[in-house]
């Protein structure tokens, strides 16, 4: 379970499963800040993988589809864009990407190169087949490949951009409002 700090906004990750208890006081470690923890997951205590809703498209916010196999990574990139006026949809492999994908036809997809089923790359070269998926712009990411040959590479099969997961926040949100022209 994901837990934020009311005080300074940061992150933690527990594991309720350990206590009988349904509250647990907190001392957050960054601001030392003392608070009480439901560990009885809620409806919207936790970031959840958000299904693609019909309400997305007619809020008139740019869809954005983040593909990564690393929930925490997904999590972090949520927190990142919070503040923008998008809306989020996850998914945490390339099958089910590349069904939301054909279905959704979001704006943007923040695409992880290395991911199970449908990598990245086989994403990015299927998706040039399809004249529907031709105005998806793709912000294609990755932390084991970096450097120039791959941004050109990624770039030649269809992406828009390129970034090494070792990204500052403020690089991705500045990326991801000038893809999408916000």
């Amino acid at each position: 379970m994901v837990i934020v700090c009311p005080a300074c906004q940061a992150r933690y990750r527990i594991n309720p499963s350990t206590s009988k208890a349904k509250v647990a006081k907190v001392k957050c470690p960054g601001c030392e800040h003392v608070f009480d923890v439901s560990l009885v997951e809620e409806e919207g205590s936790l970031v959840k993988e958000k299904k693609p809703q019909q309400e997305d498209r007619l809020s008139g916010k740019p869809v954005v589809l983040v593909v990564d196999d690393a929930r925490f990574f997904r999590e972090m990139i949520i927190d990142i864009l919070k503040d923008l006026p998008i809306e989020i949809i996850m998914v945490a492999d390339g099958n089910e990407a590349w069904q939301q994908i054909s279905t959704l036809v979001p704006q943007l997809i923040l695409l992880d190169l290395n991911i199970p089923g449908k990598n990245g790359k086989e994403i990015l070269k299927a998706m040039q087949g399809s004249p529907q998926l031709k105005q998806v712009k793709v912000l294609a990411m990755s932390g084991v490949e970096r450097g120039d040959e791959t941004a050109a590479e990624v770039r030649r099969i269809g992406a828009d951009d390129f970034i090494s997961k070792s990204f500052k926040p403020r690089e991705l949100q500045d990326r991801v409002r000038n893809i999408l022209g916000l």
